[in-house]
Parts: structure tokens; C-alpha cells; sequence
């Protein structure tokens, strides 16, 4: 009776066994994300299917290629690294190759096979720590140079540099430098898209750097997940900071991801790596503030268009200059403002500027807590194509004050500019009624610029301002 028992026991286990097999089976055959014959993996940058008969090919150590088989009509490979070598090689994974060819066709995997391969849970990938995410990553993010700015980039093929628009712009000339020390002339910009932000740089030479493995999508993404940014701060390279998902914004139809992961000037075009090593963002800009640690970074969904246009070409053939700045504005010769002259880069000023930089767009920056002819005030630095053209100065002094302060801070700011200036072209001592507020102005025209001293007070009576504008002679 126990050996029936234990029979009975046997077949029931292998019958449990079978079906458990044959559950996981299917479940393994669901989660697939099939293209055409082949299935979708990650880290696949596309695949290539063969039109007519042609070798795979192994690349040896001496720079030769030798056949491994012949390959038939309707055969498909993924594809997961590219070569230039030999006219073009798709690498299709073992060491092998197919040549780059009319007898081929490569293609890239669509927006919606890439969002289906990262929301299966078949392609959760191993957790890094802060250290291996670094180790993984820290030879594929640059420092970029500029006759204007520093800033950093994202190596996402050979010879191709991804940055953002406001790091290049206005730029004739650029050098990029990876972590070793080693230096590449940049050829120019690919492409580039001044309202995204984003710009593909191309080198004069290739580096034989593999690219950044992208995730294509923020969707799967949540707020406090763990990040980790590498950029190269007011030019520190390469420096690591960590930090979490805040959340996700749209700003101007561009998709943001928000992070505690500091960024501050020099940072913009640097990386934003997820957990799993992955890139899922490009460091944009940083706001300064008591309160708040507000970071952005332009989510991958925004340029991997740009991105896969690109990154299976040869590098020959990708065209690239700079574009030709026609009326650039001249550096005036004479500071304006502390050290600060006219037509400076933006970079320049920002090395020269006192205070404590509270923002930054590719337009503007942002100071608190200058000082300027002695009291403390805010200062907006306004940049047309990379170059100072206006500076704005409101003084806490004047801010909801009492019209005898107001007067005797107009009196005392005229007294001092005038010193430098002369006598000014305009000068209004009465309160003068300028639409829905009341305004004193003093205005003085040089021969490279222009300086507006005001105080105002709107017509409720509720608010006061005042300060100076200095702007450009046009």
C-alpha cells in the first residue's frame, strides 16, 4: 500500500512539474516583443535583413576580414554595435559582422516596439550602485569646450557627441575631452534643435567608444527612484552627483525629468543614468534656491529620434560644420559693470559676476544679492547669440519703500553716475505719469552703451522698484 502511496505521490509531482513548466512557457512566449522573425531584445540598436546572399564575416586582430558562412535571402540578425571600418559593419553579436551593403537593409526599431520591450518585466536588468554606474559610464560623458562656454556631452556613437543647443550655440570651434585626458577637435554640428535644446556634434576623428546604452522612454519611470548624474560642473570634469526622480514636467511640448541630482553651469549636456545603468536623461539646467533643489534634464524621448537618425551611418558621410555667425557683437573695451564689458560670452560673465546665480536659459542670467554702487540688489544678464547685450539691476533698497526714500535713492544713484557719465541726456525729477505707474528717470548715451537709472511706483501705490539698465549701443 505505501509503494501505491508513493506512486501516486511520483506522478502527481511530474504532473505539477509539467504543467508549471508549460505556465512558464507561455508566460516567456507572451512577454516576448517579436520584429518581423526576430524578437526585440534590449540593447539591440536595430536589425538587418539580407536581400541577397552575402558572407558574415569575422573582423581579426590584424584589421582583416575572414568569412564565417554564407548568409541567405530573408535571414535577419539584431544588430548591436556599428563599425566603420570596411566601408560598415553591423555587429550581430559573437564577434561577427555583416558588411554594410545595397544587398542589406538595416533598420531601427519603432517608438512603440521600444516602449513594449521596457514596460516587459522579462527585461528588468540588473541594479548598479552608484560606483558601477560611474565605472559603467564615466568614459562615455565629455567636457566641451567653446571659444564661449564650457559645458558636457553624451558619447552615443563613434565620433557622434550629443549636447545641448545652448552649450554650442554661437560656437565656431569646439574640443571635446574624455576623462583620460584625451582631446578631439569637433568637425561641427550634425544637427540641432534650438526649441528642444539638443545638438549632435560629430569629431574630426572616431574614438572607438561604445555609446551609452539609451532607454528610449521615460514611461516605467516613477518619482523617487534613484539617479545619478555626471556632467562637469564650472568645469570640474566628470563630477558624480545622486539624487531621485522629483517628478516629470512638459515645459514648451518638451517632456523634463525633474531631480534632486545637483546641476549647476558646465553640467548642461551631461548624463542622467537610471539604476539600471541606462541613460534616461540629458542634464539641462539647475535652479539655486533656500527652499528647493530643483534640477531638469531633457527626458530620452526627445532626442533618440535624433539619435537613431544617425547612429548607424558611417562616420564619413555624416556631414557636420558650424554655422557662420554673420554679425557677431563686438567686446566692448571698457567694463560697464565691475569687470563686466558689453558682448562677453555668457561663460565670461558668469566667471566674473558677483553674487549667487539663482537661474539660467539660454538667454538669461539670473544673480541675487550683488552688489552694485554699494547696495545689494538682483541682476538680470541678457545674452543675444552668446553675447551680452543688456544688465539689469533692481536694488532691494527701493523695493515697497516710501516716496522720500524713493527720491533720495534716485538722487544719490544720479550723483554717482553722473560722475562717470556726465550730464544726462534725459533727465525727469518730477513724477511723471508713464501709463499705470509713476516713474523719475535720469538716461545717459555713450558711444557703446546706453544706462537708464528709474525709480518707480505703480499707480495703487502698492509697489515700489528701481534700479538701472545698461544695454548695448546699437
Amino acid at each position: 500500500m505505501i509503494k501505491g502511496i508513493m506512486r501516486l505521490l511520483i506522478v502527481a509531482i511530474l504532473l505539477i512539474s509539467v504543467f508549471t513548466f508549460h505556465d512558464q512557457t507561455a508566460n516567456a512566449q507572451s512577454n516576448k516583443v517579436m520584429w518581423g522573425k526576430t524578437e526585440l531584445k534590449v540593447g539591440q540598436l536595430g536589425k538587418v535583413t539580407v536581400l541577397s546572399n552575402t558572407p558574415l564575416v569575422k573582423l581579426e586582430s590584424d584589421g582583416s576580414l575572414t568569412t564565417v558562412r554564407n548568409l541567405n535571402k530573408g535571414e535577419e540578425f539584431r544588430v548591436y554595435s556599428y563599425k566603420s571600418n570596411h566601408g560598415g559593419l553591423y555587429g550581430v553579436g559573437g564577434g561577427s559582422f555583416i558588411s554594410k551593403s545595397p544587398v542589406v537593409k538595416y533598420e531601427t526599431p519603432s517608438k512603440s516596439k521600444l516602449a513594449l520591450l521596457s514596460q516587459n518585466p522579462a527585461n528588468e536588468k540588473k541594479v548598479y550602485s552608484t560606483k558601477e554606474i560611474v565605472e559603467k559610464n564615466d568614459d562615455k560623458v565629455v567636457l566641451i569646450e567653446t571659444e564661449n562656454s564650457l559645458g558636457s556631452g553624451i558619447v552615443v556613437g563613434n565620433g557622434l557627441i550629443l549636447t545641448n543647443y545652448h552649450v554650442i550655440e554661437g560656437a565656431s570651434k569646439a574640443t571635446i575631452t574624455f576623462n583620460n585626458g584625451q582631446q578631439f577637435e569637433v568637425e561641427g554640428i550634425v544637427e540641432m534643435d534650438a526649441n528642444k535644446d539638443i545638438a549632435l556634434l560629430k569629431t574630426s576623428k572616431e574614438f572607438n567608444i561604445s555609446g551609452v546604452t539609451i532607454r528610449s522612454t521615460n514611461k516605467g519611470l516613477s518619482k523617487g527612484e534613484k539617479v545619478v548624474a555626471i556632467g562637469s560642473p564650472v568645469g570640474l570634469q566628470n563630477t558624480v552627483s545622486e539624487g531621485i526622480i522629483s517628478s516629470f514636467r512638459t515645459s514648451a511640448g518638451i517632456s523634463l525629468i525633474q531631480t534632486t541630482a545637483d546641476i549647476d553651469n558646465g553640467s548642461s549636456g551631461g548624463a542622467l543614468f537610471n539604476t539600471n545603468g541606462q541613460l534616461i536623461g540629458m542634464t539641462t539646467s539647475g535652479i539655486d534656491s533656500l527652499s528647493a533643489n530643483l534640477n531638469f534634464a531633457i527626458a530620452t524621448e526627445v532626442f533618440v529620434p535624433l539619435v537613431n537618425k544617425y547612429i548607424g551611418k558611417n562616420h564619413r558621410n555624416i556631414n557636420a560644420s558650424f554655422p557662420i555667425i554673420s554679425t557677431p557683437l563686438p567686446v566692448t573695451n571698457t567694463p560697464v559693470f565691475g569687470d563686466i564689458a558689453m558682448g562677453m560670452t555668457k561663460q565670461q560673465v558668469n566667471n566674473l559676476s558677483g553674487g549667487s546665480l539663482k537661474n539660467e536659459t539660454q538667454d538669461l542670467l539670473f544673480y541675487s544679492d550683488v552688489s552694485v554702487l554699494g547696495l545689494l540688489g538682483d541682476v538680470n544678464y541678457e545674452f543675444k547669440n552668446n553675447r551680452l547685450v543688456a544688465i539689469n539691476i533692481f536694488h532691494y533698497a527701493v523695493d515697497n519703500q516710501d516716496i522720500d526714500t524713493l527720491e533720495a535713492y534716485f538722487v544719490l544713484m544720479h550723483d554717482v553716475l553722473s560722475e562717470s557719465y556726465g550730464l544726462a541726456k534725459v533727465l525727469d525729477t518730477n513724477w511723471f505719469d508713464d501709463k499705470d505707474v509713476y516713474r523719475l528717470a535720469a538716461y545717459w548715451v555713450l558711444a557703446d552703451h546706453n544706462t537708464l537709472l528709474n525709480v518707480t511706483i505703480t499707480s495703487d501705490y502698492i509697489q515700489t522698484y528701481g534700479g538701472l539698465r545698461i544695454s548695448i549701443s546699437e
